[in-house]
């Protein structure tokens, strides 16, 4: 009865992908990518589940690799999405298509009088803050590009991007399992993550593009080398400076010839990829610093603040409680994983911004050591985006108090169950 029920859901899961993938192309219907958040994350993880229990025969190899191919034919039936949920992929878009006609992001913005030869393309009109000169570093500056020369007038060849990057992530996350004798079944962590999916495939964020980098980061640091550490932690915040937060956690893994050597490295790397873009001046980090300055969104402990203080003077009471906690768990974490992974948990809690693709990047510590109270808040996450789910249907944007409760609530509980879980087994010990 098993098998009936896993070929049905299977069939339904197929045609459900079929479907999305037309429907959601269509300019005209924004629900689509709530009908293709559906279809694509919750149907095939009831497929799952019931393939499991139906075929409990199976090796977790061969089991494993059909989830595998089952989790690239969901990734590819969702390709075609219009990216609805997001405006920052048209931004992608028209730096990638800047560079490829010469043009330096960080020096004019879209809206520039100078770059109007380059509004030819539909995604042109989507770019949010046009009157802002580039955000983004200068790795995630060179694969916009190679998006771009790939799939020009389109997102198809950055979707591609995507799709490579997770697949090599999965291959080096499965060797450094197979090194530390752990099932690669926690792959299903990254391969099945509803945070990957929604935000990846559906907005089309370049955080996944993060994640080889990190992958092959964490498994540097666990080998002890530290050059090729400084390397891959370079190139991960050279597409998205998130990482940084593991920086005190890695320098604690190694001696201070190393960690001197470690750095280096990585300020050479950092130094040469802004090389060619050094005519921007201070115009290079602007657009980064009003992000991180002005904008509010989805915090914790962030919004209580903003309410007692004016903005600027909360925004820096909440950077200096996240540099503190972020000394705090480096200094009292175990091991490195444990350090890297609470360092994130510091950031959840005191970030003034909390998009729900900012944790992405942890995904590859969360294989390795699972970690409810993050793995849970992942899951609910995506909740957040009702907001712009909101503004693109009513042209609001407001943020309701339950969304939060949803999302911090159980992560606040899970955290509390593990405190008193560690205290209880260091007792123990």
């Amino acid at each position: 009865m098993l098998t009936f029920i896993t070929i049905g859901l299977g069939a339904a899961w197929l045609l459900g992908s079929i479907w999305t993938a037309f429907v959601s192309h269509r300019e005209d219907e924004p629900r689509a990518t709530h009908i293709a958040w559906a279809l694509a994350v919750l149907v095939p993880l009831i497929y799952v589940a019931v393939a499991w229990l139906a075929f409990p025969g199976r090796t977790v190899v061969s089991w494993l690799l059909v989830v595998v191919m089952l989790g690239v034919t969901m990734r590819l039936a969702i390709l075609p999405s219009t990216r609805e949920l997001s405006d920052d992929a048209a931004r992608y878009h028209w730096d990638g298509k800047a560079i490829a006609h010469g043009v330096n992001p960080y020096l004019y913005s879209p809206d520039d009088p100078a770059v109007a030869r380059l509004w030819v393309d539909p995604l042109d009109e989507r770019i949010n803050h046009p009157w802002n000169r580039t955000c983004y570093p200068p790795m995630a500056e060179g694969l916009f590009t190679v998006g771009y020369i790939l799939s020009p007038g389109n997102l198809r060849g950055l979707q591609w991007l995507n799709l490579a990057a997770e697949i090599l992530t999965w291959v080096i996350l499965a060797r450094e399992l197979g090194r530390r004798k752990r099932s690669v079944v926690w792959l299903l962590m990254m391969i099945w993550s509803p945070l990957l999916v929604c935000q990846g495939y559906l907005p089309g964020h370049l955080d996944l593009l993060t994640l080889p980098f990190v992958a092959l980061l964490v498994s540097a640091v666990l080998a002890g080398q530290a050059a090729r550490t400084g390397l891959w932690l370079a190139l991960a915040c050279l597409i998205k400076p998130l990482p940084l937060l593991i920086l005190p956690a890695i320098l604690r893994e190694f001696g201070l010839r190393q960690a001197m050597r470690l750095l280096a490295v990585f300020g050479l790397a950092v130094v040469v990829a802004y090389l060619p873009f050094w005519q921007a001046g201070g115009k290079l980090f602007s657009s980064t610093w009003l992000m991180a300055t002005d904008w509010s969104f989805n915090g914790s402990v962030a919004p209580g603040l903003e309410s007692l203080l004016p903005k600027k003077p909360a925004h820096l009471i909440a950077g200096i409680l996240t540099g503190s906690g972020l000394l705090a768990v480096t200094w009292r974490g175990r091991d490195f994983l444990a350090r890297a992974i609470g360092a994130y948990v510091v950031f959840v809690i005191f970030t003034t911004t909390l998009f729900p693709w900012y944790l992405v990047s942890a995904l590859p510590l969360l294989v390795l050591r699972p970690w409810p109270s993050l793995l849970g808040l992942m899951v609910l996450l995506p909740v957040a985006d009702q907001v712009v789910i909101a503004h693109h249907l009513h042209g609001i944007w407001r943020e309701a108090a339950w969304v939060r409760w949803i999302q911090y609530l159980p992560f606040y509980g899970l955290l509390a169950w593990e405190w008193i879980n560690n205290r209880i087994h260091s007792g123990r010990e």
